[in-house]
């Protein structure tokens, strides 16, 4: 995999202290899901109910800009994309990163907290 795809674009407005989890995920052309955990240099993400099955990784390169204030990815690629994107069991992803067990809800409380 090329660096480009493994790194943040300039501009992407990616807040380096700030993990994705939780944010929901836009394709060019329509909502696509929600980051189920941020792995550094891919998204799980949860795409029910546009791509049936287990989650897929998403590039943190294919980023076009995070939109902190609505807690928004957007992807620079429509939602048939995604199909593309490998299985989570292509990467190891154990101990890579907050999963959605540890996000902040959208109010800022920890779940069970």
């Amino acid at each position: 995999m090329t660096t480009e795809l493994r790194e943040y674009r300039p501009g992407s407005h990616h807040a380096a202290d700030l993990v994705l989890v939780g944010y929901d995920v836009e394709a060019t052309d329509g909502p696509l899901g929600r980051v189920e955990q941020d792995a550094g240099d891919h998204l799980l993400v949860d795409t029910r109910p546009w791509v049936p099955g287990a989650p897929l990784l998403v590039p943190i390169g294919t980023v076009a800009r995070v939109d902190h204030l609505e807690l928004v990815v957007h992807l620079d690629f429509p939602r048939a994309r995604i199909r593309l994107a490998p299985p989570p069991a292509a990467i190891e992803l154990a101990g890579r990163g907050p999963t959605a067990a540890d996000r902040v809800d959208r109010s800022g409380a920890r779940p069970g907290g």
